[in-house]
């Protein structure tokens, strides 16, 4: 084999080889552009503030609402009747109706003053239970009035639980959006150069691996000419 055809045969193998060192040379050189890529990234995550979530201390002022609630009362449940003053009134209406008949009968009164004087009384003690059933009749509807106020409290409340309860679940939504808008559009740049160096790397790679193949395929494409020409008898 003559060196023309040596010649021949390596060239599409060593400019393929060429090709792939220089290749490989450009692809090693980015990675210090890739590492700064990767650097902007890393400070970016590092330098975030963290995403404040405040459902804890909403929740927490629930179980306030619960300490407010088990203070709601009926001033009203336990209203008394005052009959002490009644039963001091009917007594002295008995003493008086008994002084009476005894200076009646001194002063020789007839039975018909004393009929009368029974009866007025009679009449006088119908007062007294009358306004004791007044209070009574009273303090019912007051009892009713304080638990009707009691449930509405209560109510107002549970409401207001459920307000809360709807402001935390808010709250967790917010922290779990995450990042500030600003922040991930930052990052979203970073990580696109980031990819768009390792790709183009990669790019260069491949470019320089197909130059090589290339190279090979062409030696060989070359030396089957050769081959099938008679180039390797020697003269």
């Amino acid at each position: 084999m003559s060196f023309a055809t040596v010649a021949a045969v390596a060239a599409p193998f060593v400019m393929g080889g060429i090709s792939k060192i220089m290749n490989n040379k450009k692809a090693r050189q980015m990675n210090n552009d890739i590492q700064a890529a990767q650097g902007v990234i890393n400070n970016i995550l590092d330098s975030r503030a963290d995403v404040y979530d405040a459902s804890g201390k909403i929740r927490d002022m629930k179980d306030d609402v619960d300490q407010l609630k088990s203070l709601v009362k009926n001033p009203y449940a336990n209203l008394g009747v005052a009959t002490q003053a009644a039963e001091m009134q009917a007594e002295e209406t008995d003493i008086a109706l008994a002084s009476t008949l005894d200076a009646m009968r001194s002063g020789g009164m007839g039975a018909g003053g004393a009929t009368a004087l029974a009866q007025a009384a009679a009449k006088s003690k119908q007062g007294i239970s009358a306004n004791i059933e007044q209070q009574e009749a009273k303090n019912e509807a007051l009892r009713a009035q304080g638990e009707q106020q009691a449930n509405q409290q209560l109510m107002a409340l549970e409401n207001q639980k459920i307000n809360l309860e709807g402001q935390a679940i808010s709250a967790e939504e917010r922290a779990a959006a995450g990042e500030d808008a600003r922040v991930q559009a930052q990052l979203d740049r970073a990580y696109g150069e980031s990819d768009f160096l390792r790709s183009r790397q990669m790019g260069i790679e491949d470019a320089g691996d197909a130059a090589m193949m290339a190279g090979i395929s062409g030696s060989v494409s070359v030396l089957g000419s050769v081959a099938a020409n008679g180039g390797f008898n020697s003269k």
